[in-house]
């Protein structure tokens, strides 16, 4: 069973399915049995390379998603890339990119 990561409240995470679907999505909690997560995204191959889709096609974006951890692999904070990529398709805030100037 997976052990409790102590993930703390809006952390961006990413999940490993046993499915093989890596999920990125925003935590709420977790309990001995579930993690609940809102906004949950999915890598997907898109027109120009992968990209980021709705996990649950037709789900509620706006209600929170419950997870049973006995279909997750492992869980873990998302590097700051993905989570500028995560922040950029859920909401309307935009990152600015990294200056490139050297000084």
């Amino acid at each position: 069973m997976l052990k409790e990561n102590n993930h703390k409240e809006n952390d961006i995470i990413v999940i490993r399915i046993i499915g093989g679907d890596e999920v990125i999505a925003k935590f709420v909690s977790e309990t001995e049995d579930t993690i609940t997560v809102r906004k949950p995204l999915a890598l997907a191959m898109m027109q120009n390379g992968l990209g980021l889709q709705q996990y649950v096609i037709m789900g509620n974006m706006d209600n929170p998603f419950v997870i049973n951890k006995k279909a997750i692999i492992t869980t873990q904070v998302a590097n700051q890339g993905a989570q500028d990529n995560y922040v950029q398709g859920t909401s309307s805030i935009k990152v600015p990119p990294k200056s490139q100037i050297i000084t």
